[in-house]
């Protein structure tokens, strides 16, 4: 039998509770007038059938998200507790997601909860449906627009989940049925909505990284061109001098991009593949000395720094720890760029 788990969550006075009553067909969570009804998060449990299958529906009530950080952290701590225990004991098949729970009449989504919303989503890959409770009115409002605007990946639900009475008679209640029905056959793309999602906010991040890794470096290469051009005006003896700031050079990119390899490494990429990228006699001809040295340098990092950059980009973190794996993948980049030149 699959398994449903969904938590209930939103603000005090959003009618969380009242809506696990709803679903469950009976009194089980505590309800009040826009007061603080739940005072600990509860797991209600219940067999539901839908379109001829059984499930175990487990609803849990979470104790309602205020601005106070005590009271939101001690929820949000048990709940991302229920979420991991939930994920671990549950099968592929399974269903997990959050109901969050706004008052379409309040006409407002706070901060803290688009915040919420998007950080929880994607840490624990886990579907949000929009939940506009107490919907008495059948206009769209602000509050949908806003959400649509702001969210516009997440699906809203209007509910009433239970009997409204006006002057003029009784609001019936509606939605609720057809909410989990929806959370059960949406549930697939929705987490597939959430997977890629993350992907592509790491591939982005991935990038922006990339990005500044490669404006780090550019100016560490400067600051050695610069020294590189000074040093370079005596000729001939100069040589030693510039492989040597190459050589430190390599090792500041090593530490730029996270690389831990060491002088020792630095010194053996130099020797071994970056002295034949570009000839040095030019550094023995005086006048034009200083211009060889600082082309030469500035050829080294830039080079280096793209093949660093490239390795650590197609590595996976476990391949990351694995210095030799590293210094040989380098190694052999370096050497086919200069083989392509």
């Amino acid at each position: 039998m699959r398994n449903i788990d969904i938590i209930v969550m939103g603000k005090t006075g959003a009618g969380k509770s009242t809506l696990i009553n709803a679903v469950l067909g009976e009194k089980a969570a505590p309800v009040g007038s826009g007061q603080t009804r739940t005072k600990e998060n509860h797991v209600y449990e219940k067999k539901v059938s839908f379109n001829e299958n059984s499930y175990n529906l487990r609803m849990y009530d979470t104790v309602g998200l205020e601005i106070d950080d005590s009271i939101t952290n001690k929820t949000l701590s048990e709940t991302r507790l229920h979420i991991t225990s939930a994920k671990k004991e549950a099968s592929a098949s399974d269903i997990h997601l959050v109901w969050f729970c706004v008052n379409y009449r309040s006409h407002r989504l706070e901060n803290y909860e688009i915040d919420l919303i998007r950080k929880m989503s994607l840490e624990y890959e886990i579907p949000f449906v929009i939940v506009l409770t107490k919907a008495i009115y059948s206009e769209e409002g602000e509050l949908v627009t806003t959400i649509s605007r702001i969210l516009p990946e997440l699906p809203q639900r209007k509910v009433l989940a239970q009997d409204y009475p006006v002057r003029t008679g009784v609001i019936e209640a509606f939605g609720v049925k057809e909410l989990l029905q929806a959370s059960i056959t949406e549930y697939t793309t929705l987490k597939g909505d959430i997977l890629e999602k993350k992907l592509r906010l790491i591939d982005m991040d991935r990038a922006r990284c990339i990005r500044e890794l490669e404006m780090k470096g550019k100016i560490l290469i400067d600051s050695h061109v610069s020294l590189s051009k000074r040093i370079g005006f005596v000729p001939v003896g100069c040589i030693p001098f510039v492989h040597g700031i190459c050589v430190k050079m390599i090792k500041e990119l090593n530490d730029l991009v996270g690389i831990k390899f060491g002088k020792t490494f630095a010194d053996d990429i130099f020797g071994d593949v970056v002295l034949g990228i570009i000839a040095t006699p030019f550094m023995m001809v005086p006048l034009i000395s200083s211009v060889s040295a600082s082309a030469y340098v500035r050829q080294v990092g830039e080079d280096y720094l793209k093949v660093a950059i490239k390795v650590i980009d197609l590595s996976t973190d476990r391949e990351l720890q694995d210095n030799q794996l590293l210094k040989q993948r380098i190694k052999k980049e370096m050497q086919q760029l200069q083989k392509g030149r």
